[in-house]
Parts: structure tokens; C-alpha cells; sequence
């Protein structure tokens, strides 16, 4: 897990770097050449129109955005972010490769890329939402909705929170839109992206698993990962009484007082029992768990003494900190990035040997629900658990479900529509 890459620093000779300052001019003539070579090789198109928007668009987030999303060291660069951008790259990069053979020009390609790019990232992000909302939300002690801040959590992309299916609802939204307006084949642009999906979707994967996002079920397999303190596998892990915390386990409820402590840890050394009331942890008040396992995780530097104040002893109980990792889990975002690809290499096979047009997204939406469903098996992040016929499925699951038999009746239809739409290529 690396969450974070590296920072960009404010400054670089004296001139801000974010802002309007050296990436927005970068930004600027890297636009201003593009446009200019557009304009000159075909002349003023409707495809310029969305270049330049995108352009604009891009230099309104330099300036404007970016400044306020830095830190004190200077603006993260996420590993999450780093890669949903190569993902694209690549993308578009097969695509662009594909292109001529299939019949699209460059400037077909990056129109559509725009449209799909933008309803992507927001069918993913809504779904996102939807399902996680509870993790979105900011509410005051009244339990209201704060506009402001769950707004602020809704559009911040930094720290994960895409989901594929909401991704492809979105994309196949935007294809739908812009084959009407454009006034080409439907199912043949769909054969066309269909392995670039699977491509970015391979390489975004890469980027849950630098996140700490999408986190596998416990195992002991020698491939079994873990994941440092504070990421999402971890904390899950603490909530559910898992694993131990500075060698403690917590009961639930209010007070915060110690259900179990870890054989031969630090804290049993020090004399914390079963029992005992946690009344703070160095100058942090603990009066319920949550409060305590809060500190607990993130108070304490591995080695230095770590205080705990117990109810009824006169002393603090100090002992040296831990640095306290995850169980060993599933690399669940891996197994989901090689399927991908190797998805996306069936899929251009196919393509050489398909007898219509259709067939190729018909295969992705055949083959990606199947392994999505069973990957789930070994996934331990979904929030919802939907009981069917006696069975717990996650909602990916479900999903994976619905679509199946929805694609059952594609295949019926591409069957059965009359002759072959396959083109030579």
C-alpha cells in the first residue's frame, strides 16, 4: 500500500507551481499546440469545440482547484490518482492503436474518449455514493445532513471511491448519446471500447491496491498481504474485534474497557488486564471505545512509551507502541487486475473471429460478471449483504446477476436480428 506517491512543492524557483503558475502555463501550451495542429490538418470541426472545452475545463482546475487541495508539503500526488490516470492513457492508447483498422479517425477517438472519460468518473462516483452514503454523509449532532462538507466528500476522488459498474453504466450512457449525435453503429463502437475498458480497468486496479480500497478477506496463502494501521483493511478489522490493537482488544459499547490482551504484548507486560476501564490515552480522553480505538491508532509512534490512564490506578500504565499491521488478506485487487487483462486479451482475440457486430461487448458483459462474482467470494469491504434464496450476496454480486441474465437475452437478440454485421478488419 502507498496511498501516497510523492508532492509536488508549491514553489520551483521562486515561481508557485499550482495555481497560476508553472503547470497552468505548461497546461496552456501543451492545449495551444494541439488545437493548432487540429486547426490545421481539419480545419474548424465540432471535435475542436470539445477540445477546447476540456482545455478550459483543465485550466480552471490548475487554477482554481489544485491550490486548495495541497498540504503543507505540498500537493499529494495518490497512487489511486496515478493510476486511474494511466489507466486512461492506456485506454485510449489501444484504442487510438485499433483506430484506423476499425474505422475511426484520431479525432473520433478522443471525442468519444471525453465523453465516456467524464460520464465514467461520474456514474462510478454516484454509484459510489449511493452505496456507500453512510461513509459520505457529514452530519451534526442532530443527525441533519451538513451540505457543505458531505459535498466536499462526494467530489473528492483522492482517497478511492469508484465503482466499475457505475463506471460502465455511465460510459455505455455516453456512447448511446454520442452514436445518435455522431450518427454511427451503436454496437460497433461498443466492440471498439470494449477492450480498452479492460485495459484501464486492469491498470486502475493496480490503484485500489495502492489505496488499500477493495481489500480482501482474511487468508494465509503465501501471496496474503497486509496492510499498515490506519487503511481500510485494518480498521475494519479493529471494528470487528479482529485483530489486537497495541496489543488490546476492546469491548463494545461505552465505556472503553479492555476485552482481551494479547498474549506476551508490550501491554500485557505492563499489567493491563481484561476489565479495565480505559479512561485516556496520553492526554486524549477515551469515554467510549471509539474514542480509544481512535487514539490508539494513530497517537503512538512504534517504540516510544504509550500511556493509558485505567480507572482506580493512581499511575498511568506505560509501555513502548507498536506498529500494528492487518491479518493477512486476499490481494483481492490484484486477482481483479490480471482477470481484467486477461480479459481484455480474450477480447481482442475474439475480435478477430466474431461474425457481428455486438459480440465483442456481448463477451465482456459475459465473462467480467462471472469472475466479478466469484472474486467477491474473497472480498471483505461491501456494505451491503442482500439475502437471496437463503444466500448472502453482496450487491457487486447481485449486480452480476442482474446482468447475466440481461445479457442472456443481448445474445438472443444478436442471434436472431438478422444478418451477420461483421466488417472486415
Amino acid at each position: 500500500m502507498r496511498s501516497t506517491l510523492f508532492y509536488i512543492p508549491h514553489t520551483f524557483l521562486g515561481i508557485p507551481v499550482l495555481g497560476f503558475g508553472w503547470l497552468l502555463f505548461g497546461w496552456t501550451l501543451l492545449s495551444a499546440a494541439i488545437i493548432l495542429h487540429s486547426i490545421r490538418r481539419l480545419g474548424w470541426t465540432r471535435e475542436l469545440l470539445g477540445h477546447i472545452l476540456l482545455a478550459v475545463s483543465v485550466a480552471g482546475f490548475i487554477a482554481f482547484v489544485l491550490p486548495n487541495l495541497a498540504e503543507a508539503k505540498g500537493l499529494p500526488i495518490r497512487g489511486y490518482g496515478t493510476m486511474l490516470l494511466l489507466a486512461t492513457v492506456a485506454g485510449v492508447a489501444l484504442a487510438l492503436w485499433r483506430a484506423q483498422q476499425r474505422g475511426f479517425d484520431t479525432d473520433f477517438v478522443l471525442s468519444l474518449t471525453v465523453w465516456i472519460f467524464i460520464a465514467g468518473i461520474t456514474g462510478a462516483r454516484l454509484f459510489y455514493v449511493v452505496e456507500y452514503w453512510d461513509r459520505i454523509r457529514v452530519a451534526d449532532a442532530a443527525g441533519r445532513v451538513l451540505l457543505l462538507p458531505t459535498l466536499a466528500n462526494i467530489v473528492n476522488l483522492a482517497q478511492g471511491g469508484l465503482v466499475v459498474y457505475g463506471s460502465m453504466l455511465g460510459g455505455i450512457i455516453a456512447v448511446v448519446i454520442f452514436t445518435r449525435v455522431r450518427g454511427v453503429p451503436l454496437l460497433r463502437v461498443l466492440d471498439f471500447i470494449a477492450p480498452s475498458f479492460m485495459l484501464g480497468l486492469a491498470i486502475g486496479r493496480i490503484g485500489c491496491f495502492l489505496n488499500g480500497c477493495c481489500y480482501g478477506a482474511i487468508c494465509h496463502l503465501p501471496w496474503a498481504v497486509q496492510f499498515p494501521a490506519g487503511s481500510l483493511a485494518h480498521v475494519h478489522q479493529v471494528e470487528k474485534g479482529l485483530v489486537f490493537l497495541q496489543g488490546l482488544k476492546l469491548a463494545p459499547g461505552t465505556p472503553a474497557r479492555v476485552l482481551e490482551v494479547e498474549a506476551g504484548s508490550a501491554a500485557e507486560k505492563a499489567g493491563l488486564r481484561p476489565g479495565d476501564r480505559i479512561l485516556a490515552v496520553g492526554s486524549h480522553p477515551t469515554p467510549t471505545r471509539l474514542d480509544a480505538e481512535a487514539v490508539l491508532l494513530t497517537a503512538a509512534v512504534p517504540g516510544d512509551p504509550l500511556c493509558v490512564s485505567v480507572e482506580g490506578r493512581p499511575a498511568p500504565v506505560c509501555f513502548a507502541a507498536s506498529l500494528p499491521q492487518s491479518l493477512p488478506v486476499h490481494p483481492t485487487q490484484l486477482y481483479s487486475s490480471f482477470n481484467a487483462f486477461l480479459i481484455c486479451l480474450f477480447l481482442l482475440a475474439f475480435e478477430r473471429v466474431r461474425t457481428r457486430d455486438g459480440q465483442v461487448v456481448g463477451l465482456m458483459f459475459t465473462v467480467y460478471p462471472l469472475t466479478r462474482f466469484l472474486i467477491e467470494v474473497l472480498r471483505d469491504d461491501e456494505p451491503w449483504i442482500v439475502a437471496t434464496a437463503g444466500f448472502g450476496l453482496t450487491i457487486a454480486q447481485t449486480i452480476s446477476l442482474i446482468l447475466l441474465g440481461i445479457v442472456t437475452l443481448f445474445w438472443i437478440y444478436l442471434f436472431t436480428s438478422g444478418p451477420s454485421g461483421r466488417r472486415k478488419t
